[in-house]
């Protein structure tokens, strides 16, 4: 890590520089910053998708309850008895 002293010696170098030369190192700067960080985040989302394929799949049937949910519309929710007779909305 760079101390206060090489800072500013940098800092003063830098203002020495002409105006192109100081235009040229702070563009050349950014674009090495940003291909930094679009190595950092391609680096985190590999890693993201690596532990996705890793961790065990769910079977989606298995997930889902036996019958309607509570979202369901009620129409879903309506079932005959099982003992085969009417509904109860056929006494409604």
């Amino acid at each position: 890590m760079p101390t206060d002293d090489d800072y500013e010696q940098t800092r003063r170098r830098f203002d020495e520089l002409e105006v192109e030369q100081q235009a040229q190192f702070l563009i050349e700067a950014s674009a090495s910053a940003l291909a930094k960080g679009i190595e950092q985040a391609g680096k985190a989302l590999a890693d993201g998708l690596e532990d996705a394929v890793r961790r065990p799949h769910r079977s989606s049937c298995a997930s889902q309850p036996a019958g309607p949910g509570a979202a369901e519309p009620e129409t879903a929710q309506r079932q005959a008895p099982k003992d085969g007779g009417a509904s109860a909305d056929a006494d409604a």
